[in-house]
């Protein structure tokens, strides 16, 4: 009987059916895309993240006070300390080394220039280099026992992929093999009046090498009042090869507030055993500088705070922001449902009050309104998983460069929120449907 009411309801006033419908529909399909979208947009924006730069810093441990004058690191109360580039490899064996994006090792020196009185910063980097981690080499991956390579593992690393904002304007890259040729920063190519193809004479400590100029850099920061060399040339003229003064290191990472309530504000040493396994298991900053002081004897790594601190706050406040338009996609859609109901009870006013002077009661009422709004709710919220499916797919593509499949899971939520959607539009219209009277309608009739 009630799904012949609810045949015949649809059929004469499909228009008004067709309407409830198609809202519940968008606002399902806006709810499915960005709920797919919010599940896998922490990895996925981290990513796009991490061609802004590195994120993290490590350096030699010293007690003694470092001054940086462009670009150029001074440790006078002491000589200076440094990492092992043999060692770099290592970062690639930590228990989060799928993170691990990039790095780029560099060792700077205040050298003579041939063009001027004042010294040069030259700083020698890998630009583009293949590593290798061999077969067998131990990698960590788990917290309690580490295991070894089963296979060598290669992938290539260096400032072109760190810092891709560095822009060659004029020229072109040199490679880590070059013996006589430089990138030199914009503004000291303009100070000393140099150009491409243009030699400049520097010296350390009685080493010199006459280097021609390759490429005008330009970064925006301290690298354009530098010469920037392959860092095996820089090793030469400092005399101490496999020398490495500091390397960028940039790490997919999640913020700080990912983390369990529980240990959010803990320090490592405060945490029990069992807590300090999950922060140590957790992408976030903290834990990745800690894995990377333990493959790296002598190293101090650090987050660099304006960057790390900046992606976590703005990462939080995307997921915030889509949880915030889903809300407002589905309200809309109740709205819009609310008005189609509304708009049906005041049409059968009159079927209602028959319905009451024969005998029917107020739960029997509302129970086909209801059985309307949930039939309509649960057509609307599985079209309108598949739409949203095409939806996140579509985004994932065009932002992301891949695209985006909602888990499972959300089919689920999908239907729920089209059925709690027209059900909560409905219920305003029951409520009036409810306390139609059939005596004054009947005789108005």
């Amino acid at each position: 009987m009630l799904f012949r009411l609810l045949r015949e309801t649809f059929w004469r006033r499909r228009q008004r059916v067709a309407v409830a419908i198609l809202a519940v529909v968008i606002g399902s399909s806006l709810a499915t895309a960005l709920f797919a979208i919010y599940a896998d947009i922490m990895d996925r924006m981290a990513q796009e993240l991490r061609s802004y730069g590195a994120n993290i810093l490590v350096t030699p441990k010293s007690e003694s006070l470092e001054i940086n004058i462009a670009g150029a690191i001074y440790t006078p109360l002491q000589e200076p300390a440094f990492l092992e580039e043999e060692g770099l490899a290592r970062l690639k064996t930590i228990f989060w080394r799928n993170n691990i994006m990039g790095f780029a090792p560099s060792l700077t020196i205040s050298a003579r220039a041939s063009q001027g009185r004042e010294p040069v910063a030259v700083t020698g980097i890998w630009f583009d280099r293949q590593v290798v981690i061999p077969k067998g080499t131990q990698v960590r991956s788990t917290f309690a026992q580490p295991t070894k390579a089963s296979a060598d593992v290669s992938f290539r690393t260096g400032v072109r992929s760190v810092s891709p904002w560095w822009q060659v304007v004029q020229g072109g890259w040199i490679d880590d093999t070059a013996r006589g040729e430089a990138l030199i920063g914009r503004a000291l190519a303009r100070r000393m009046g140099l150009g491409l193809g243009d030699a400049i004479d520097v010296g350390y400590q009685g080493a010199a090498r006459q280097l021609r100029v390759a490429g005008i850099l330009a970064t925006g920061g301290d690298e354009e009042d530098q010469v920037i060399v392959p860092l095996s040339l820089a090793q030469e003229l400092a005399g101490a090869p496999g020398a490495v003064g500091r390397v960028l290191v940039s790490a997919l990472t999640l913020p700080k507030e990912k983390l369990a309530a529980d240990i959010r504000n803990k320090k490592p040493e405060e945490m029990t055993p069992k807590e300090y396994e999950k922060w140590y298991c957790s992408p976030i900053i903290d834990a990745i500088t800690t894995q990377i002081q333990e493959v790296l004897p002598g190293a101090e790594a650090r987050a660099i705070r304006q960057v790390s601190e900046a992606e976590g706050t703005f990462l939080v406040r995307i997921q915030w922001l889509m949880l915030l338009v889903a809300v407002l996609a589905l309200s809309a859609s109740a709205l819009a449902v609310m008005t189609a109901m509304t708009a049906s009870v005041m049409e059968r006013r009159g079927e209602i009050g028959l319905a009451k002077a024969l005998g029917a009661m107020d739960s029997q009422v509302a129970t086909i309104f209801l059985a309307e709004a949930g039939a309509m709710g649960l057509v609307g919220g599985i079209a309108g998983y598949g739409l949203g499916t095409a939806l996140s797919v579509f985004i994932g593509a065009q932002v992301f460069g891949s695209p985006i499949w909602p888990h499972p899971a959300i089919a689920a939520v999908s239907v729920a929120l089209g059925l709690v959607v027209a059900l909560a539009g409905s219920a305003i219209p029951v409520r009036k449907a409810m306390r139609v009277e059939p005596v004054i309608l009947l005789r108005q009739g």
